[in-house]
């Protein structure tokens, strides 16, 4: 066999022919991911090698045949076949031997590809070449070339022809490549049927690999492709010869050695092991990711956009959600239907104006991407739409791939946005699964009462939740105990004191397993009064609530936070006539707060905006945990009660030595046993008439852990309200942006109802990779030479060395 191997690889590497084919590769390559502008790396910007692993396999089809025509078909031509069948080797050592030395010639041609590695290694900025991700995605490079190299072999083995040698094998390479994919498309099959036959495809196996993750399926379907062709070549041989095999050569033998592999298979889909080699784990889905896919019931349509001519990290971003997209079909048996295309290259202008007002009542927001030349010009513009509409049986749920992200902040690159992201793409379309197909819906309670607001402010609150929960209203007033069946309670911007029958009922709900979320405000301080009379002093509400919290754990302080993160007034500075100046002036009574860098209900998350928001401490509270989920950022300070709020404070926020207090918290989650503020403090009868008339024991501690969340600002969970209607929660009209408060409000109530702990998604990182854009523009001339010129010259060397080595040996 290693005979074989060796005699075929001096024929090969003796004849000008094989370096043509190996220098046309290597050209090919170096040229397009290179020089040519659609698909430069140098121009893409990111640091990995993505590009070449799409390129690489159609490039592979006219190599990988050119290398083999000759194998087999040039010893029928020439007669020496049958020379070589007397050879003291059977067949399969023969067709083995050539196989490996097709093979090693096509790794040689990829050998010198290694300089792109090292030349992106050299050109990367921040973060970094992912080493790990390009292991394995060379690795799919060695078996994508192993099958491709089995099928040209076995087309060697029909003719003595190479010419039809070699335009079978790439047809024969093409159509298990991307036929399958393909035909999966069709409309007949879009039953179910699809994902199966796409699997059956190279292509769809080599993707997944290609990503840099090892599955044992996939390994498997590889051996088995390679293992199916060189039978067959086997089998050609002996049909040479007029000495075929038994087995294999009666039909019975072939159905026999097909549904050996099939099944073979089909153990492997359910029996496998798969190692993500990305550094972040990128491809790593969460158990709560798992199990909730698992328990899919039926299929889920899935429109996804962000498609067409982007720009590169939007580019990115879109790959990205395919392959999350391709890894969940991976755990939910394909359920998930996905129909990639951008619905704006088949609408008139009338019907692109109507979808992409559809579009944003539903919550994507479509964006105008600019693409620009070299020098800064802009060349063009078109809409993009980074979103998705999910369909489940009847109903239907968005997911906006950007909001509530968190934005790239000051010297961080335009694509670190949408690094970020890519980090809660798990979770986005996660939790749309989880809410579109949930069988039992959590009641949420608005609690009313003690003078919180039901109206405008509160009705993007309201709304969303409604859409996504069984909403009720439940005034605290008129209620001994508060019903069981609600599973949270949100409580906003209370105003008038609470009595101690109301604080019972309260403490008894969270006893019971009931869980809060307050969202306060300690002190009166409130826009209107300030422009009417330009300052204002903020005082203390008097909601009594103090002895309540702090049996939680955490005390709401009476002072205001203010910040330089901070939003934006539209300020008068002056007047020219007799019409006032307006000019927008950063106001620290608005901070703009940062969420946890560990927990997933404010990790990645864009700021979140507030108004004259309260500080808070944390106090012991035993078997409390306490968790910072919003605070101020290095430049911070507290103005306590009474507070004169001035629009002449503005003069002083750009002094950082006036705030000097760091991270000031201003919501906290608190989780664990809690006790009762009124253990020891109620007498005998009530607590008999709780127990038998109301249902429900007194509690003096909680039996089971619950969760309360503490936000200082009620003002994050409202919007505000123009003379057009109510805003988004979170929109600031003066800075006409919309920060991450309707985010951070979903992700308190979901962490504190959904079970399915879905909301871990969020708690990803991933690093942003690119290139360092001076040493890319530096030194563009010198790095297109070096990987164009370079692999070719290795080559050129390898075969100047092998050929002086030749003679050297047989002129001894």
């Amino acid at each position: 066999m290693w005979a074989v191997c060796k005699k075929e690889l001096r024929q090969f590497f003796s004849s000008l022919t094989g370096y043509i084919a190996i220098l046309v590769f290597l050209l090919l390559n170096g040229l397009i991911l290179f020089v040519f502008p659609n698909t430069d790396i140098l121009t893409f910007g990111y640091a990995n090698l993505d590009k070449f692993f799409e390129l690489a396999p159609w490039i592979l089809l006219l190599l990988i045949p050119a290398v083999t025509m000759r194998s087999l078909s040039d010893e029928f031509r020439m007669g020496t076949f049958e020379i070589l069948q007397t050879t003291p080797l059977s067949r399969g050592q023969l067709v083995v031997g050539k196989y490996l030395a097709s093979l090693i010639v096509v790794l040689i041609a990829l050998l010198p590809t290694l300089v792109y590695f090292l030349s992106i290694g050299r050109l990367s900025g921040q973060g970094g070449i992912d080493t790990g991700a390009t292991i394995g995605s060379y690795i799919g490079l060695l078996f994508l070339s192993a099958v491709f190299t089995a099928i040209g072999i076995c087309c060697s083995s029909f003719t003595g022809n190479a010419v039809v040698a070699f335009i079978g094998a790439a047809f024969a390479c093409f159509l298990l490549y991307s036929g399958f994919g393909a035909i999966s498309q069709l409309a007949v099959f879009a039953a179910g049927a699809d994902y199966y036959i796409e699997m059956i495809g190279i292509d769809f196996h080599y993707r997944s690999i290609s990503r840099g993750v090892i599955d044992s399926r996939d390994l498997i379907y590889f051996l088995s492709v390679i293992f199916l062709f060189l039978s067959l070549t086997n089998r050609n041989l002996a049909k040479q010869l007029a000495k075929r095999n038994k087995l294999l050569s009666s039909k019975y033998g072939w159905i026999a050695l097909i549904a050996l592999l099939v099944v073979l298979n089909l153990l492997a889909g359910h029996f496998h092991y798969r190692l993500d080699l990305t550094r972040e784990k990128r491809y790593t889905l969460s158990a709560p990711t798992k199990s909730l896919l698992g328990k899919l019931d039926d299929d889920i349509e899935l429109d996804f956009f962000l498609q067409g001519d982007l720009k590169a990290g939007i580019r990115q971003l879109s790959k990205s959600t395919l392959d999350l997209l391709q890894e969940f079909n991976e755990y939910c048996d394909g359920r998930i239907r996905v129909r990639n295309f951008d619905p704006l290259t088949t609408l008139n202008d009338s019907a692109k104006v109507t979808f992409l007002d559809s579009l944003r009542k539903l919550g994507i927001q479509p964006m105008t991407q600019v693409a620009q030349s070299k020098k800064g010009e802009e060349q063009s513009q078109r809409i993009v739409i980074p979103g998705a509409i999910l369909k489940y049986k009847d109903k239907i749920f968005p997911v906006n791939l950007l909001s509530g992200v968190q934005v790239a902040r000051e010297g961080q690159p335009e694509e670190q946005l949408y690094t970020n992201a890519e980090t809660l793409l798990e979770y986005k379309f996660g939790s749309a699964i989880d809410k579109i197909t949930r069988k039992q819906i959590p009641a949420i309670g608005y609690v009313l009462g003690n003078g919180e607001p039901l109206d405008f402010s509160v009705y993007n609150l309201i709304q969303d939740l409604r859409a996504s929960y069984r909403f009720g209203v439940l005034r605290l007033d008129s209620v001994p105990l508060i019903p069981l069946q609600y599973d949270a309670l949100i409580i906003v911007k209370p105003t008038q004191k609470f009595t101690d029958r109301e604080k019972l009922a309260l403490d008894q709900y969270v006893m019971h397993g009931g869980k809060l979320i307050w969202a306060i405000d300690q002190l009166h301080a409130e826009m209107d009064s300030l422009r009417e009379d330009h300052q204002v002093i903020a005082y203390d509400r008097g909601l009594e609530l103090e002895d309540l919290f702090f049996r939680y754990g955490v005390r709401v302080n009476q002072d205001l936070v203010e910040d330089l993160q901070c939003a934006s007034l539209n300020l008068v500075v002056g007047m020219q006539g007799d019409k006032p100046q307006f000019k927008l002036l950063p106001w620290p009574y608005f901070p703009l707060l940062n969420g946890s860098l560990t927990h997933p209900i404010s990790k990645n998350l864009d700021p979140v905006y507030s108004k004259f928001a309260n500080s808070i401490d944390t106090v012991k509270a035993p078997g409390i945990e306490k968790t910072i989920l919003l605070q101020g950022s290095d430049n911070g300070r507290t103005l306590s009660t009474p507070a004169l709020i001035s629009f002449e404070s503005v003069k002083q926020a750009s002094d950082p030595h006036v705030f000097n207090k760091p991270r000031i918290p201003v919501a906290v989650l608190l989780e664990g046993k809690f006790s009762s503020l009124f253990a020891n403090r109620i007498g005998t009868a009530v607590a008999d008439s709780l127990a038998n008339y109301y249902k429900q024991p007194f509690l003096p501690a909680a039996p089971e852990a619950s969760r309360v969340i503490v936000i200082g600002d009620a003002d994050i969970a409202m919007n505000e309200v123009s003379p057009q209607g109510p805003l988004q929660m979170g929109f600031n009209k003066d800075n006409n942006y919309k920060f991450a408060n309707e985010d951070f409000i979903q992700n308190c109530v979901e962490y504190l109802v959904n079970p399915s702990n879905i909301l871990e998604t969020r708690s990803k990182d991933y690093t942003l990779r690119l290139l360092d854009p001076t040493k890319v523009e530096e030194g563009r001339a010198f790095w297109q030479f070096i990987n164009i010129v370079l692999p070719v010259l290795l080559v050129i060397a390898g075969g100047w060395v092998y050929q002086l080595l030749r003679k050297r040996k047989y002129n001894a």
